[in-house]
Formats: C-alpha cells, structure tokens, sequence
C-alpha cells in the first residue's frame, strides 16, 4: 500500500515537473520575442553578452573571409536536404572574427554532390540579423576533418584553433530578403514545449492509472475479507 501510494506521488510529481519545464519555455519564448523587437545592437570586437543578448537584433561591420566558409550538410528545407552556409565575418578595425549563418543554399540540379558556390564579396560589408547560438551538433558516425568545408558539424573552439583566428562563441544569423543564392526562411527557436505537456500527460495519466487499480484492488480485497468474515461465522 505505502508503495503503490508512493508511485502515485512520484508519477504526479513528474508530471508537475514537466508543466514547470513547460511553463519556463513559454516565458523564455515571450523574452525571446520580447528581444526580437529590442533595438539593434552593434556588435564590435569586445563581443556582446550572449545570455543577455541572444535573438536581439545586430548589426556589424567587417569583411568576409571567403575561404574559410563551411557548409553544413543534410540540412532540411521544405523537404529538400541542402546546406547551411557559414562564413567568418573579421569584424572591421581587429583581428575578431564572428561567424555569420548566411542563409540556406539548395544542391545545384546540375551537379547535387557538390557545394553551390556562395559569393564573399571583397571589402567592407555590413551584416544585419540577430545574435543567436552556435549550430547544435548532429550525430555522426565519423568525425570532420578539422579544416573540411563541407561537413556535419562544426565546433567553434577547434574549427578557431585549426585557422589561427580569434572567433566569438555565438553567430550572427542573417536576415533580410533572400539572396546570393541563400534563403533565410529561419523558423522560430524550437523550445520544445508541447513535449513537455506531452510527457506531462503521460506522467498524469500513469499516475491516475495507478491510483485507479489502487483503488480497484483494495476495495476487491477489502470486500473478499467481508466476504469470507461472514462466512466464518
């Protein structure tokens, strides 16, 4: 009995978690959103502060580093797998680098293996979008060559460390009208929050479940007692 009542607990409480998990993302994303309106920050070789600023709107200035642009590959858009393209942006008056996520690039029709060439115009450019987090990293069998262009996953500290270059921890993420042969459609940050109300769900109804066949099996067992308490007299 204490047992059985003691899962029920643990179930509920799993479930509560969950709701609080849910809860928490759904402030997050208003911040998130809150940010998205926030005047636009320019963005030097100092750096900004990534908790406090990420999905805010920046601008920065600088030239491309053409050379070091990496392409990301098996990245979904509207069902067509294709790239995303990065490229080191060296901020104007330094020697830091930021790295801007470009946009999305399809295969070329003409020749699918092989990357869409993407151009780096030379000389000053200003960049606009928004700060946001490095590219989460896929699962891969095989580990990318540290100074490979087109491949899976990219680490910032080791990809900074192979090229000699000083490389801020964050992104720019691009945005403005498509161009260069790039789609910038970015979706809206993924907080995952009807997973929690999903699992959230699931807890609760383990748990009534749970307090059901409780119920069920000790009344059956209260009653077979009764039962046989009568008969013996």
């Amino acid at each position: 009995m204490i047992a059985s009542l003691a899962l029920v607990a643990l179930l509920a409480r799993l479930g509560v978690w969950q709701l609080h998990r849910a809860h928490y993302k759904q402030a997050l994303a208003a911040a998130i959103a809150s940010r998205e309106r926030m005047p636009g920050l320019e963005l030097g070789p100092q750096g900004v502060d990534f908790a406090a600023t990420q999905w805010r709107p920046v601008h920065a200035s600088g030239s491309w580093a053409g050379k070091l642009t990496v392409y990301l590959q098996n990245r979904q858009y509207r069902g067509v797998s294709g790239f995303w393209v990065f490229t080191p942006l060296r901020l104007a008056g330094s020697d830091t680098y930021v790295m801007v996520e470009r946009g999305w690039a399809g295969p070329d029709p003409k020749a699918p293996m092989l990357v869409p060439p993407i151009p780096s115009p030379p000389g000053t450019v200003e960049v606009r979008g928004r700060i946001a987090p490095a590219p989460s990293q896929w699962f891969s069998f095989a580990k990318d060559p540290p100074g490979a262009m087109v491949r899976q996953n990219v680490q910032f500290p080791q990809f900074a460390d192979y090229h000699h270059i000083r490389l801020l921890p964050y992104v720019i993420q691009q945005l403005g009208p498509d161009g260069d042969g790039l789609v910038r459609d970015w979706p809206a940050p993924d907080l995952g929050m009807h997973t929690n109300y999903g699992y959230a769900f699931q807890w609760f109804a383990m748990s009534a479940t749970c307090m059901g066949l409780l119920v069920f099996f000790t009344t059956r067992t209260l009653r077979r007692r009764r039962a046989a308490a009568g008969a013996a007299r």
